[in-house]
């Protein structure tokens, strides 16, 4: 009995490995990781007005950091609140 579930736990486990193409991330030779980075063509006014792009995600931030503060108050009304009470 002993000797059974130790092949069914091994027949479980190889039944994994199907030897299909899993996604893995691919090995890149040392010098193309180190390399200066790239920048996609989508991103043009990155390369040319770093600035530009640097003051629209701080006023992006800013605005989400606004939104959040207005999300800090209280989450039911404090007439709702009274309301729900029970009254002694």
């Amino acid at each position: 009995m002993k000797h059974a579930l130790t092949l069914i736990a091994c027949a479980a486990l190889l039944s994994g490995c199907d030897g299909k193409d899993d996604p893995y991330p691919r090995l890149l030779p040392t010098d193309q990781i180190l390399a200066e980075p790239i920048l996609p063509d989508h991103a043009p006014e990155a390369a040319t007005s770093p600035a530009t792009v640097d003051a629209e995600a701080e006023a992006r931030a800013a605005e989400l950091r606004r939104r959040a503060d207005a999300l800090r108050g209280p989450v039911i009304e404090p007439e709702a609140l009274s309301r729900m009470r029970t009254r002694d």
